[in-house]
Protein backbone atom coordinates (compact mmCIF):
# COMPACT_ATOMS: atom_id res chain seq x y z
CA UNK A 1 0.00 0.00 0.00
CA UNK A 2 1.37 3.56 -1.16
CA UNK A 3 1.94 5.44 2.37
CA UNK A 4 3.89 8.52 0.85
CA UNK A 5 4.19 11.03 -2.22
CA UNK A 6 7.29 12.65 -2.50
CA UNK A 7 6.76 15.50 -4.48
CA UNK A 8 9.31 17.42 -6.88
CA UNK A 9 8.77 21.73 -6.57
CA UNK A 10 9.92 23.57 -9.98
CA UNK A 11 7.33 22.85 -12.65
CA UNK A 12 5.41 19.83 -10.36
CA UNK A 13 3.92 22.16 -7.50
CA UNK A 14 4.15 25.94 -9.26
CA UNK A 15 5.26 26.98 -13.01
CA UNK A 16 8.96 27.48 -13.15
CA UNK A 17 9.05 29.72 -15.62
CA UNK A 18 6.91 32.28 -13.15
CA UNK A 19 10.23 31.96 -10.92
CA UNK A 20 12.51 32.98 -13.97
CA UNK A 21 10.32 36.40 -14.57
CA UNK A 22 10.21 37.02 -11.12
CA UNK A 23 14.02 37.00 -11.00
CA UNK A 24 14.29 38.77 -13.88
CA UNK A 25 11.99 41.63 -12.58
CA UNK A 26 14.16 41.85 -9.78
CA UNK A 27 17.09 42.08 -12.00
CA UNK A 28 15.37 44.76 -13.88
CA UNK A 29 14.80 46.84 -11.39
CA UNK A 30 18.14 46.89 -9.92
CA UNK A 31 19.59 47.81 -13.61
CA UNK A 32 17.09 50.67 -13.84
CA UNK A 33 18.05 52.13 -10.28
CA UNK A 34 21.94 52.05 -11.43
CA UNK A 35 21.61 52.37 -14.87
CA UNK A 36 18.48 53.96 -16.26
CA UNK A 37 16.98 51.31 -18.17
CA UNK A 38 14.99 48.34 -18.36
CA UNK A 39 16.28 44.84 -19.09
CA UNK A 40 13.93 42.10 -18.20
CA UNK A 41 11.59 42.37 -21.62
CA UNK A 42 14.45 41.51 -23.44
CA UNK A 43 15.22 38.89 -20.80
CA UNK A 44 12.36 37.32 -21.54
CA UNK A 45 12.35 37.04 -25.15
CA UNK A 46 15.71 35.51 -25.16
CA UNK A 47 14.43 33.20 -22.54
CA UNK A 48 11.08 32.29 -24.70
CA UNK A 49 13.40 31.65 -28.05
CA UNK A 50 15.03 28.64 -25.97
CA UNK A 51 18.24 30.63 -24.64
CA UNK A 52 19.31 29.59 -21.24
CA UNK A 53 22.83 30.34 -19.23
CA UNK A 54 23.56 33.83 -19.04
CA UNK A 55 21.56 36.16 -20.42
CA UNK A 56 22.16 39.16 -18.59
CA UNK A 57 25.84 39.83 -20.52
CA UNK A 58 24.16 39.81 -23.98
CA UNK A 59 21.22 42.00 -23.07
CA UNK A 60 23.36 44.72 -21.30
CA UNK A 61 25.87 44.76 -24.03
CA UNK A 62 23.45 45.86 -26.79
CA UNK A 63 23.19 48.98 -24.09
CA UNK A 64 26.61 49.53 -22.81
CA UNK A 65 28.97 47.80 -25.25
CA UNK A 66 31.08 45.95 -22.63
CA UNK A 67 30.00 44.85 -19.20
CA UNK A 68 32.26 43.88 -16.54
CA UNK A 69 31.93 40.25 -15.05
CA UNK A 70 31.64 41.69 -11.43
CA UNK A 71 28.21 43.15 -12.43
CA UNK A 72 26.78 40.39 -14.23
CA UNK A 73 28.01 38.61 -10.98
CA UNK A 74 26.30 40.91 -9.26
CA UNK A 75 23.32 41.00 -10.64
CA UNK A 76 23.04 37.06 -10.74
CA UNK A 77 23.49 37.08 -7.11
CA UNK A 78 20.01 39.32 -7.31
CA UNK A 79 18.15 36.99 -9.37
CA UNK A 80 19.29 34.39 -6.69
CA UNK A 81 18.22 36.00 -3.48
CA UNK A 82 15.32 38.02 -4.58
CA UNK A 83 11.72 36.99 -2.67
CA UNK A 84 10.10 35.48 -5.50
CA UNK A 85 6.51 36.34 -6.41
CA UNK A 86 5.13 32.94 -7.38
CA UNK A 87 1.73 30.76 -6.70
CA UNK A 88 1.02 27.19 -6.97
CA UNK A 89 -0.41 25.88 -10.02
CA UNK A 90 -4.42 26.40 -9.35
CA UNK A 91 -4.85 22.53 -8.48
CA UNK A 92 -2.40 22.07 -6.02
CA UNK A 93 -3.90 23.30 -3.43
CA UNK A 94 -6.59 21.35 -3.01
CA UNK A 95 -5.07 18.47 -4.17
CA UNK A 96 -2.53 18.81 -1.59
CA UNK A 97 -5.05 19.24 0.98
CA UNK A 98 -6.74 15.63 -0.23
CA UNK A 99 -3.63 13.79 -0.52
CA UNK A 100 -2.60 14.98 3.36
CA UNK A 101 -5.60 13.23 4.57
CA UNK A 102 -4.38 9.80 3.41
CA UNK A 103 -0.78 9.75 2.50
CA UNK A 104 2.49 11.48 4.15
CA UNK A 105 3.26 13.96 1.76
CA UNK A 106 7.47 15.33 1.08
CA UNK A 107 9.40 17.24 -0.87
CA UNK A 108 12.74 16.07 -2.89
CA UNK A 109 13.86 19.18 -5.23
CA UNK A 110 17.40 20.10 -6.13
CA UNK A 111 18.52 23.81 -6.97
CA UNK A 112 20.70 26.18 -4.87
CA UNK A 113 19.52 25.79 -1.57
CA UNK A 114 18.87 29.27 -0.53
CA UNK A 115 16.41 29.72 -3.70
CA UNK A 116 14.91 26.54 -3.00
CA UNK A 117 13.81 27.85 0.72
CA UNK A 118 12.55 30.88 -1.05
CA UNK A 119 10.41 29.73 -3.39
CA UNK A 120 8.90 27.47 -0.73
CA UNK A 121 7.99 29.55 1.57
CA UNK A 122 6.70 32.14 -1.18
CA UNK A 123 4.33 29.53 -2.39
CA UNK A 124 2.86 29.07 1.55
CA UNK A 125 2.22 25.03 1.14
CA UNK A 126 5.26 24.29 3.02
CA UNK A 127 3.12 23.00 5.87
CA UNK A 128 1.86 20.40 3.75
CA UNK A 129 5.18 18.63 3.89
CA UNK A 130 7.37 16.23 5.85
CA UNK A 131 10.01 15.97 5.30
CA UNK A 132 11.31 19.26 2.81
CA UNK A 133 14.76 17.76 1.22
CA UNK A 134 16.53 20.02 -1.06
CA UNK A 135 19.48 18.44 -2.69
CA UNK A 136 22.25 21.11 -2.36
CA UNK A 137 22.31 20.18 1.64
CA UNK A 138 25.01 18.34 -0.16
CA UNK A 139 25.78 20.24 -2.91
CA UNK A 140 25.79 20.51 -6.56
CA UNK A 141 27.25 17.16 -6.95
CA UNK A 142 24.15 15.41 -5.08
CA UNK A 143 21.49 17.10 -7.01
CA UNK A 144 19.27 14.59 -8.70
CA UNK A 145 19.38 11.80 -10.17
CA UNK A 146 22.18 11.33 -7.13
CA UNK A 147 21.12 8.17 -5.08
CA UNK A 148 21.51 10.61 -1.73
CA UNK A 149 18.65 12.70 -1.19
CA UNK A 150 16.72 10.13 -2.45
CA UNK A 151 17.74 7.59 0.43
CA UNK A 152 17.59 10.73 2.67
CA UNK A 153 13.77 11.36 1.94
CA UNK A 154 13.36 7.07 2.30
CA UNK A 155 15.26 7.76 5.83
CA UNK A 156 13.55 10.49 7.16
CA UNK A 157 10.11 8.82 6.68
CA UNK A 158 11.58 5.79 7.53
CA UNK A 159 9.56 3.71 4.66
CA UNK A 160 10.70 1.37 2.56
CA UNK A 161 10.72 2.34 -1.56
CA UNK A 162 8.07 0.29 -2.40
CA UNK A 163 5.79 2.00 -0.19
CA UNK A 164 6.83 5.36 -1.71
CA UNK A 165 5.93 7.58 -5.10
CA UNK A 166 7.70 10.27 -6.45
CA UNK A 167 6.02 12.93 -8.46
CA UNK A 168 8.16 15.06 -10.94
CA UNK A 169 8.10 16.70 -14.62
CA UNK A 170 11.72 16.27 -15.55
CA UNK A 171 12.65 13.00 -17.04
CA UNK A 172 16.22 14.09 -17.60
CA UNK A 173 16.50 13.51 -13.24
CA UNK A 174 13.62 12.69 -11.89
CA UNK A 175 12.54 9.34 -12.31
CA UNK A 176 15.75 7.08 -12.96
CA UNK A 177 16.96 6.24 -9.61
CA UNK A 178 13.32 6.15 -7.85
CA UNK A 179 12.14 3.56 -10.64
CA UNK A 180 15.75 1.85 -9.41
CA UNK A 181 14.86 2.01 -5.76
CA UNK A 182 11.66 0.57 -6.28
CA UNK A 183 9.48 3.62 -5.99
CA UNK A 184 6.49 4.12 -8.46
CA UNK A 185 6.98 7.10 -10.21
CA UNK A 186 4.61 9.62 -11.42
CA UNK A 187 5.23 12.19 -14.11
CA UNK A 188 2.58 15.10 -14.26
CA UNK A 189 2.92 16.54 -17.98
CA UNK A 190 1.43 19.74 -18.15
CA UNK A 191 1.32 22.05 -21.05
CA UNK A 192 3.90 25.08 -21.33
CA UNK A 193 6.28 23.64 -18.87
CA UNK A 194 9.67 23.90 -19.66
CA UNK A 195 9.86 19.86 -20.00
CA UNK A 196 6.98 19.05 -21.37
CA UNK A 197 8.04 18.35 -24.55
CA UNK A 198 10.94 15.69 -23.37
CA UNK A 199 10.65 11.79 -24.46
CA UNK A 200 13.25 9.86 -23.26
CA UNK A 201 13.76 6.02 -23.37
CA UNK A 202 11.91 4.10 -21.12
CA UNK A 203 14.69 3.78 -18.01
CA UNK A 204 13.82 7.65 -17.91
CA UNK A 205 10.16 8.13 -18.52
CA UNK A 206 7.66 7.68 -15.15
CA UNK A 207 5.33 4.38 -14.59
CA UNK A 208 2.85 6.77 -14.89
CA UNK A 209 1.74 10.09 -16.52
CA UNK A 210 -0.68 12.71 -16.23
CA UNK A 211 -1.59 16.21 -17.37
CA UNK A 212 -2.53 18.13 -14.19
CA UNK A 213 -1.90 17.17 -10.39
CA UNK A 214 -5.62 16.98 -10.09
CA UNK A 215 -5.29 13.27 -11.51
CA UNK A 216 -2.86 11.89 -9.28
CA UNK A 217 -5.41 11.19 -6.27
CA UNK A 218 -6.92 8.41 -8.99
CA UNK A 219 -3.53 6.94 -10.46
CA UNK A 220 -2.79 6.46 -6.34
CA UNK A 221 -5.79 4.85 -5.81
CA UNK A 222 -4.64 2.92 -8.81
CA UNK A 223 -1.56 1.48 -7.82
CA UNK A 224 -1.48 -2.05 -6.32
CA UNK A 225 1.46 -3.01 -4.31
CA UNK A 226 4.09 -5.56 -6.32
CA UNK A 227 2.77 -3.40 -10.04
Amino acid sequence: MIQAVIFDLDDTLYPEMAFVYSGYRAVSERVFEQLGFEIDGELIRLFETGQRGDLFTPVLKTHLGTVEEEYVRELVAVYRQHRPTITPFPDAPEVLKTLSASYRLAILSDGYLSVQKRKLEALQIDSYFDPVIFSDEWGRDFWKPHSRPYEECLRRLSLEPATVVYVGDNPNKDFVTARRMMMKTIRVRRPGTLHYDVRLTPEYEADYETGGLEGIPALLDSIAPGD
